[in-house]
């Protein structure tokens, strides 16, 4: 019975004898078995973490369950009588550990934005990437470290985490939204333009999207594609002056001849 596994060790143990009660089996057969249960129940007495629940409820005589020949049922309410203590004993404990985590991811989430906030960078960095690589699992997390290192104006280190946020999960609005916007304000087209793409994949052709990137190409100076994608924004909506106005701005530099 290896340490850890008590409880599976338990309910596999309680089938067993469930099974055992339920089949006929006479001899040398039946023998074998009492053995097996015998010896299943030495090293169960012995265990350090039965002996620990068995000394929480100010039980120390042993051996806390013997087997007698005849007595499976007893047995059997014995053995499940433990593991229902032992299950919920183990879904306390889990419940408990999840809030300990969770208080130590909020306040490592609060540490590093309080250094943020403070200017020192290299210490805020260090706080979130150690969060990023501890709890980015968790829906939201590598999303809600990107907005913060955003907003500190961190922004190649905000699209990094962002684009990991996006690989996970790349119908996530909030982080292609916050990774357009940090390439945006540090002028990386390439990687803006890649996470337009994502969110076309994703959320399809929105003439709203499709005239963002015609404002995109337009300020990396693409004149043909600013132009392309706000003729299509257009078209799906014509209420988008804006759009307009860049198919006539770049209209102009592509038809002068």
């Amino acid at each position: 019975m290896a340490k850890g596994e008590v409880v599976s060790s338990v309910e596999h143990f309680s089938n067993a004898v469930r099974e055992m009660m339920g089949s006929q089996i006479f001899g040398r057969e039946k023998f074998e078995v009492e053995v097996h249960a015998q010896e299943y129940l030495k090293d169960f007495n012995r265990h350090p973490d039965i002996k620990k629940f068995f000394a929480d409820k100010n039980i120390h005589v042993t051996p806390y369950v013997k087997f007698t020949r005849g007595e499976e049922r007893a047995l059997l309410e014995a053995i499940e009588k433990i593991l229902g203590e032992m299950n919920e004993g183990k879904q306390q404990a889990d419940q408990a550990a999840e809030v300990k985590k969770e208080r130590r991811k909020e306040e490592l989430l609060e540490k590093g934005q309080y250094y943020l906030d403070k200017k020192e960078f290299p210490k805020g960095k260090s706080i979130l990437r150690g969060v990023a690589e501890e709890f980015g699992h968790e829906d939201g997390v590598r999303t809600d470290i990107g907005r913060r290192l955003l907003k500190a104006g961190l922004y190649f280190e905000a699209g990094e985490v962002l684009e990991e946020a996006i690989g996970q999960n790349s119908r996530d609005s909030h982080a292609l939204a916050f990774a357009v916007q940090a390439y945006k304000n540090a002028r990386e087209y390439p990687k803006m333009e890649k996470m337009y793409k994502i969110a076309l994949k994703s959320f399809g052709s929105h003439p709203k999207t499709l005239l963002h990137m015609a404002e995109m190409y337009l300020d990396w100076r693409k004149y043909d594609e600013a132009y392309d994608f706000a003729k299509q924004a257009f078209d799906g909506d014509t209420s988008l002056t804006e759009a307009q106005e860049i198919i006539d701005t770049c209209g102009k530099r592509i038809f002068k001849h």
